[in-house]
């Protein structure tokens, strides 16, 4: 496939995508472009996020820390940059210092964490970083967040201990298939909410993916993160 033909595939895909999600908001009763969406780059080249970023799109989601440092370098400064992967306290200072454009850092799950990117913020004056508390709905294993009953010491101590920080909202991933994650994910955030006497609305709800994006608007979803159907799908180096 050559530059003109990736293009051309790319605009198409985001396209399909966004008439989705500007349907599903329709019948969720949303007003128009009220649900954020995350074009998740992860293992994707620069050029497949530029050629996006010409067409107008300006929200991108990566999972690993060292690719989103490396590809931030090489992209424009305004691009929203969403870090929705696990990230180990020890990163947490240069996350802040390398990537000065991250909007979000959406998978906060511990005390730790937390108080490490604030003490990074500080350090380096910047405005306060919006974050999700990432919540395990699904009980898995393989799946990191904090649980529900977790969540209010979580929620309580970044509002209280962190002024770098400000809560912006909860995210899951959920179990492929289980609608209930999101109902369960809605429910943790009327209990946030009310724990910080904060109105829900003030408080994202980043679930849903390429495969379950428009149930999840359906269910409440602010932000999905779509992936695979933007891009084709990933392509991991050999180990």
């Amino acid at each position: 496939m050559d530059d003109n033909e990736r293009r051309i595939t790319l605009e198409q895909n985001i396209n399909i995508v966004n008439e989705k999600l500007q349907s599903a908001e329709l019948m969720a009763e949303k007003a128009p472009q009220s649900v954020r969406l995350v074009a998740v780059s992860k293992t994707k080249p620069v050029s497949d996020i530029l050629t996006l970023y010409e067409y107008g799109h300006r929200v991108f989601g990566e999972n690993y820390f060292q690719e989103l440092v490396e590809k931030s370098e090489k992209l424009p400064s305004d691009i929203q940059w969403h870090f929705i992967g696990h990230l180990q306290s020890s990163k947490a200072p240069k996350i802040i210092k390398e990537v000065p454009n991250l909007e979000v850092l959406e998978t906060i799950d511990s005390l730790k964490l937390a108080g490490k990117l604030n003490q990074a913020c500080e350090s380096v004056g910047r405005r306060p970083l919006k974050v999700y508390i990432q919540v395990d709905t699904s009980g898995e294993t393989t799946k990191s967040g904090v649980t529900e009953s977790e969540l209010p010491e979580l929620a309580l101590y970044i509002k209280e201990k962190c002024p770098f920080l400000h809560l912006s909202g909860l995210m899951t991933i959920g179990a492929p298939g289980d609608l209930i994650c999101f109902d369960r994910l809605v429910s943790a955030r009327e209990s946030v909410a009310a724990l910080l006497g904060l109105d829900v609305n003030e408080l994202a709800l980043s679930m849903g993916m390429s495969a379950d994006f428009e149930e999840a608007i359906l269910k409440g979803a602010t932000s999905v993160r779509v992936g695979s159907t933007i891009f084709g799908e990933r392509i991991y180096a050999k180990r």
